[in-house]
């Protein structure tokens, strides 16, 4: 059997907190005094979307990839200083660039974070031991993946933005002093992000995830309306990744935020059912958009060509993800494996976004003998797929997600998901026919599932065409790009108004 090539980098990172110094929020003067009040489309110009989104991630790349060439004049504003993703362009991206390089903070020596830590332990043991357990399960996101090839298209037009505060790496909150601890850089922060709303004075902003994203737009909007309320602010839609309401809803302080963006916002999106029960619970009352995956569409032919045409009952590896953070269970899905390692000896187990604690126990149980595991550290968002393409079986274990994009890979490839039902995934595959939905907390449920996985042939190859059939139907580019450009008209046709009296 052909070896996937060897390969790199999770294609998705972990959340990340930084609970560094918070820099105050300086008040907020428009350089520029127009208003961005919406203009009818009718003027003749075309409608000006301005996204707020993780511009590294190939979710938000392919989903606005949709709209390329669709009419819209399209922006985007990034939420660091890292490079776009390579399939980014056709838009504008407003670069935030201080007025001389940015210099890296001096590196702080273990021994004196220790000391730092311990000083902390001493003055209050809880919030140590809170902050400890937060950075653990918080890591930083590995290096980025390697650049996928540029797609053919207009390009990337990128208009820096000045930045004339104190310290563009001062990290500043987000929130308020009731709500959670996410912090930006001031470089890409909530007024810089207010200066670029005032100059493109967009028709829509897209807000691509809540923690990072939504809760920086709203940050915006805030200072937006104190310094100006007559002004009002651009209709603005909020997407929900993954866990964004799931999980980070049951925490108080998250709550309270994400309640304030879902009363905020015009329009709210997501991928799943659940999480448009979600959204209305914490207060939106907009109208309800149609829900799409927000991977955005997959070339299903192109990801065919990655597939290995070996029935899935004959092939001999099983892919398996590695999240070890606030949600991910990868030590759970390695206990699995371990107790079916006789019956693994002949195939290799593949991890991907791999987390340190499964890091180090699956290259223990490799040094051991017991499991022939591949950790991947770096890969390129088709290496992932040809792996997936390779696979019989595919295990994530979790306490929240939202549809799981590693099940719809695993689903277009061939690969039987055993995957938690903290997910959305019985919205998409056939619970005990196509794939298997089980508890994060049930782990002889989990086992009981893998090992049917492992040894119904039938199963698995009849499950791989009906997956292949459901992936066409519903995630194939050609019927996400309409379906995409759909959306948005209709969110640009949407009233104001939640009354539907008008414009505010």
């Amino acid at each position: 059997m052909r070896r996937c090539g060897p390969i790199s980098s999770p294609t998705r990172g972990s959340r990340r907190r930084n609970l560094a110094s918070i820099a105050p929020v300086r008040p907020f003067r428009l350089r520029l005094a127009r208003s961005h009040r919406m203009k009818p489309l009718s003027d003749g110009r075309r409608p000006r979307i301005l996204f707020v989104a993780m511009h590294h991630s190939v979710h938000a790349a392919r989903w606005i990839e949709a709209l390329l060439d669709a009419g819209f004049d399209l922006h985007l504003y990034p939420v660091d200083p890292a490079p776009p993703h390579a399939y980014i362009r056709g838009l504008t991206f407003h670069r935030p660039t201080p007025a001389s390089p940015v210099v890296a903070a001096p590196s702080v020596s273990i021994s004196r974070r220790a000391v730092r830590f311990l000083r902390h332990v001493l003055k209050d043991p809880l919030d140590a031991i809170r902050l400890l357990r937060e950075k653990l399960a918080r890591r930083a996101a590995p290096p980025p993946a390697p650049e996928s090839p540029p797609r053919d298209g207009s390009p990337l037009r990128v208009r820096p933005v000045p930045f004339d505060g104190d310290d563009p790496q001062a990290r500043v909150r987000l929130g308020r002093p009731d709500e959670s601890e996410e912090t930006i850089m001031a470089l890409h922060g909530p007024q810089m992000l207010a200066e670029v709303i005032a100059d493109v004075q967009p028709d829509l902003i897209h807000s691509l995830e809540f923690q990072h994203n939504a809760y920086l737009v709203l940050a915006a909007r805030d200072l937006m309306l104190a310094e100006s309320p007559s002004r009002g602010f651009p209709r603005w839609l909020a997407t929900n990744w993954g866990s964004d309401i799931y999980y980070f809803g049951r925490d108080e302080a998250h709550a309270r935020q994400i309640r304030r963006v879902c009363e905020a916002v015009d329009l709210y999106s997501c991928e799943c059912r659940r999480d448009l029960a979600l959204g209305r619970s914490f207060g939106y009352q907009g109208p309800e958009l149609p829900i799409l995956a927000n991977s955005g569409g997959i070339n299903v032919d192109a990801a065919q060509r990655l597939r290995d045409q070996t029935p899935p009952s004959q092939r001999k590896l099983i892919m398996v993800k590695g999240y070890d953070h606030f949600a991910g269970r990868a030590m759970v899905s390695l206990a699995v494996l371990e107790r079916f390692a006789d019956r693994l000896k002949d195939y290799e187990i593949v991890m991907f976004s791999v987390g340190a604690r499964p890091r180090a126990r699956a290259l223990e149980l490799k040094a051991a003998g017991v499991l022939n595991i591949r950790v991947i550290d770096l890969a390129t968002h088709d290496e992932i797929l040809e792996c997936f393409g390779r696979a019989r079986a595919y295990l994530a274990v979790s306490i929240s997600d939202g549809i799981s994009t590693s099940v719809l890979e695993a689903m277009l490839m061939g690969a039987f998901p055993v995957q938690t039902n903290t997910s959305c995934c019985e919205e998409w595959f056939v619970q005990g026919e196509t794939g298997f939905s089980v508890s994060p907390d049930d782990f002889e449920e989990i086992c009981a599932r893998f090992e049917r996985a492992l040894a119904d042939d039938a199963l698995v190859d009849e499950a791989a065409v009906r997956n292949l059939e459901i992936i066409r139907s519903r995630l194939d580019q050609s019927v996400m790009t309409p379906a995409i450009r759909d959306f948005y008209r209709q969110a640009l046709g949407v009233p104001l108004r939640r009354d539907g009296s008008g414009p505010r």
